[in-house]
Order: C-alpha cells, then sequence, then structure tokens
C-alpha cells in the first residue's frame, strides 16, 4: 500500500486538474478538539420562569439623574420597562427590586414613582452581583438557596455603572475569585459570562440622560488629577459630538476615598436584560427600544442617545448538504456509480460504488441560511471543508471557497478507485466553521467607544466597559465545530 501512495497522489492531481480555477492544496486539518456542532459551551438550559423582576441600582450616584422637575426615571420604569413586559404579557408575576448593599425585594417593593425621586438614591455602593450570583452549593437541597433568576422569565438590571477597585481586570477569573473585591468590572463580566455559557440570551442597552449631582470616583483625588478631570470638560464643551450641551465639574472632595465631584451634563444609564426565553428577549427590546423613542426621556431627544446590543446568543447561520450526483460522465468516472444519499442524524451518507477503472468528481449541492439574527459585525465566521481523522490519498477533499452568506452553494469531492483495494470504506468530512470577535468592529461598538479608562476623569461614560463587552462576548461568539458533516461511503467492487 505504501507503494501506491505516491500514485493515488497523483490519480488525484488529475482530479483536481479537471477544475483549475481551485487550488490543490490540501485543506486545513481540525483541531484534535475540536466540538462537533458549532455551538457556545452552554449547559442544557432549564425551561424558562415566569413573569419578569427588575433590579434597580439605588446608590447615590444614581441620584444625579433626578430632579423635583424630572420624570424622566419615572417615565423609564413605568411606561417603558413595565408597559413594555405587559404588551408581551411577561409582567406576571412581576417584582421590582432595589439593589444598594444588599437586594431588596421584600414589601413594600420599589414603585415606578419612587424612581424619581432623589431620595430613593442613598446607597452607598450597589451590589450587583448579589442580583446576578448563583448561591453556594448547600449540603443539602432543602437547604439550597435559589438562583435569582430562574423563578422569572426575564431579569432587567437598570444601573450606571460598577465599582471600582484597586484589583485590575481579570478576564479569565471565575465569578468566586473575581467577586471577592465586589461588584467591578472583573465581577459582572465573570457573572454574565457565566450566564451566556448556561444558554441565557443577553443585551445591553444605553441611555444618555441629564445628570447634575454627585459623580463617586471611587478613589482619593489628587490636584494632577483633578487637573486631568477639568481638561477633559473643557475638551468636551468643544466636541461637536456633544454640540448643545454644557459640562461642567466642580466642588471635589480631595480629602476622602469616594473622590466625589459634583458633575453636570449627561451620563448613561445601562440597562441589561437576560432571559432563556431568546424570541422573547428580542421582543422585548425592540419594544423598549420603540417606546423610549416615544417617550423621548433622554438627553438630546434624539436616536443617538439609545443604544442596544445583542451580546448573545449569535446563532448565525446553518449549513446542510442537500444533495451528491456525480459531476461528470464519460471515461473513467462511468466506472464510478453514486447512489441517493441519505440523511443518518447529523450525517449525509452518500453511497458510491466502483470498480477498478472508476475515477470521477461528486458534486454536492447544498444551503447556507441565517438563524432569527444574522451574524453580527463584530462576529467573523470562517467556512472551509475539513475531516475529523487523516484521510487516504485516493479521496479529494473540496477546496472551493466558502461564502458566509445565505443561498445555494456547489462543491466538489472525488475519489480515484484504480488504487484502492477492494472492500468498502467510509471518508468522513464535513463544513467547518470557526467564529471569532472582529477586533476591528469592536472597536467601533458605542460599548467601546462609551468605556472610559479610569473610574474619575470620564463621567459621561462607563468604567471598565469595553473589558467588559470583550470578555462576555467572546464567551458567546468563539466556538468551532462542524456545521454539517458527510460520509461518502465507497465500495471498491
Amino acid at each position: 500500500m505504501l507503494a501506491a501512495r505516491p500514485l493515488a497522489a497523483a490519480a488525484l492531481l488529475t482530479l483536481a486538474a479537471c477544475n483549475p480555477s481551485r487550488s490543490p492544496s490540501p485543506a486545513p486539518a481540525p483541531s484534535p478538539a475540536a466540538p462537533s456542532v458549532v455551538a457556545p459551551a452552554a449547559t442544557p438550559a432549564a425551561p424558562p420562569g415566569r413573569g419578569a423582576q427588575v433590579f434597580v441600582d439605588v446608590s447615590e450616584s444614581i441620584r444625579g439623574f433626578t430632579s423635583t422637575r424630572s420624570t424622566a426615571l419615572q417615565t423609564l420604569h413605568a411606561q417603558v420597562i413595565e408597559a413594555s413586559l405587559s404588551a408581551l404579557q411577561l409582567n406576571n408575576p412581576f417584582q421590582r427590586c432595589a439593589v444598594d448593599t444588599a437586594v431588596h425585594c421584600e414589601a413594600p417593593q420599589l414603585t415606578a414613582q419612587q424612581a424619581r425621586l432623589p431620595a430613593t438614591y442613598r446607597g452607598g455602593y450597589s451590589a450587583l452581583h448579589l442580583a446576578l450570583r448563583r448561591p453556594p452549593r448547600a449540603p443539602r437541597p432543602d437547604l439550597q438557596q435559589p438562583d435569582p433568576l430562574d423563578p422569572y422569565n426575564v431579569t432587567v438590571l437598570v444601573t450606571d455603572g460598577f465599582q471600582s477597585t484597586s484589583t485590575p481586570f481579570q478576564p479569565g477569573a471565575s465569578g468566586d475569585v473575581a467577586c471577592t473585591a465586589g461588584a467591578d468590572p472583573s465581577c459582572l463580566a465573570a457573572l454574565l459570562r457565566q450566564r451566556v455559557e448556561e444558554g441565557y440570551g443577553l443585551w445591553v442597552g444605553r441611555l444618555i440622560l441629564p445628570f447634575d449631582g454627585r459623580y463617586f470616583a471611587e478613589r482619593r483625588l489628587d490636584p494632577p488629577m483633578w487637573s486631568r478631570i477639568t481638561q477633559h470638560v473643557a475638551a468636551l464643551n468643544t466636541d461637536p459630538e456633544w454640540n448643545g450641551v454644557r459640562f461642567s465639574a466642580s466642588s471635589p472632595a480631595m480629602n476622602g476615598e469616594s473622590g466625589a465631584f459634583r458633575w453636570q451634563g449627561a451620563r448613561p444609564l445601562l440597562l441589561f436584560v437576560l432571559t432563556r426565553d431568546i424570541p422573547r428577549g428580542r421582543q422585548l427590546v425592540g419594544e423598549m427600544q420603540r417606546r423610549l423613542s416615544v417617550e423621548r426621556i433622554t438627553l438630546r431627544q434624539s436616536p443617538a442617545d439609545i443604544a442596544f446590543s445583542e451580546w448573545s446568543p449569535f446563532e448565525g447561520l446553518t449549513a446542510r448538504v442537500l444533495n451528491a450526483v456525480r459531476n461528470e460522465s464519460g471515461g473513467a468516472a462511468d466506472s464510478v456509480l453514486v447512489d441517493r444519499p441519505v440523511r443518518q442524524g447529523e450525517t449525509l451518507v452518500i453511497p458510491a460504488r466502483c470498480d477498478v477503472h472508476g475515477q470521477a468528481r461528486i458534486r454536492l449541492d447544498g444551503v447556507i441560511q441565517f438563524g432569527p439574527m444574522p451574524p453580527p459585525p463584530l462576529a467573523t465566521v470562517s467556512l472551509t471543508w475539513q475531516s475529523p481523522t487523516p484521510l487516504d490519498g485516493f479521496f479529494l477533499m473540496p477546496r472551493e471557497a466558502m461564502r458566509t452568506l445565505p443561498g445555494p452553494f456547489t462543491v466538489r469531492t472525488g475519489i480515484d478507485c484504480r488504487q484502492l483495494p477492494p472492500g468498502t470504506r467510509d471518508y468522513n468530512f464535513g463544513l467547518y466553521g470557526r467564529w471569532t470577535v472582529n477586533p476591528a468592529a469592536m472597536a467601533s461598538e458605542w460599548f467601546t467607544t462609551g468605556s472610559a479608562e479610569t473610574s474619575y476623569d470620564s463621567p459621561e461614560k462607563v468604567f471598565g466597559l469595553a473589558d467588559l463587552a470583550r470578555t462576555v462576548i467572546a464567551a458567546g461568539v468563539n466556538r468551532q465545530g462542524y456545521l454539517d458533516r458527510v460520509t461518502l461511503r465507497v465500495t471498491r467492487q
């Protein structure tokens, strides 16, 4: 058999030469650890619960969004969030919980009317991780605390950002490790990444709202830092992006650890939506966006003040090989007979028979389809034909370049029976997909451009948002595996 391999390789070059526009280079071998199906590494999702819950950050840093004249936060909760849940019949049951140093869901619960009052926001900080973190496993089932998300179909979290700690961002840390210092970007990234891996859909929204109140840098300010803040304010007031908005920073607390100062102008408010019911989650986010455009509670009352992104699940696309026929007739091709292919589970089995004179290419026809949401710009998808195991030199792997667009496709494989020993053998291969985050596309997204590198000098942005987004989105995007599998079952008679 070893002596026959050079002849077999030469014969396959002849097969490939029948299609001169294609490169004869071999397809890359897949990773030995490659999954069998393109999908996030998610555990099976439990059935979604019922109703909805809203977690509201009531820390003092939110107070600047309120005033005796403004109803923006009341409108957000009543006319946008609650009304959207009601319109989709997702509000039975419904609860609204306040989050400061603890989570308060007990009666009397926070009302939409209270959301507009400055006195509502008195917390020293917001322990957002308590609303997302699964409780530790108890020694007995009757002692197990329930997951804060599971009893409900939808969870909405409203906050202005995350804690600032001295710990650098830890993209790969678990929740137990990342949350030891509090609800900083590392902690929230770890908890949201875990939810994505469990099968939750995750949507994040940003609203630019008027702000006049204390901003907390959560670190001691010194004169150089304050100078940097005032220089940033001057730059904002000449930035065309903020045309018509007047910013100012004043009254810094230079002696305390809070790093508080008065901030006037604009700040972002974030909305996180989580659910295992992906279609309903998309409907809810769409309904909230529609109502926000009607209520006009944002700073400039324009679409630029409202941004939403889906961070998970990125279904993207599917692919199927539908049929297989012999590509040509005459000569050696007539000694290769291709029978009707049969779908067996996730594999299309193509029976073929040949004799010692047979040599032919086989045409595969298939289709690529997008899922409910097409692949977003921030995800790059590449498709290649590969085999999970090394194949001998009598088989021709498809070499056609695959486009990641919906529609039909045609590729060609081939078999050379002239040196093939008698008997039946399977050639297993398939269409292999790799999903990766597109750094250039990520750089232009609002959650990157609207992210601050420090907690003190850019209150009009969200500290650590870009790091959090990269970590969570990568959990939903980065994956690889077969979209479809094919077995060419050749019987050499």
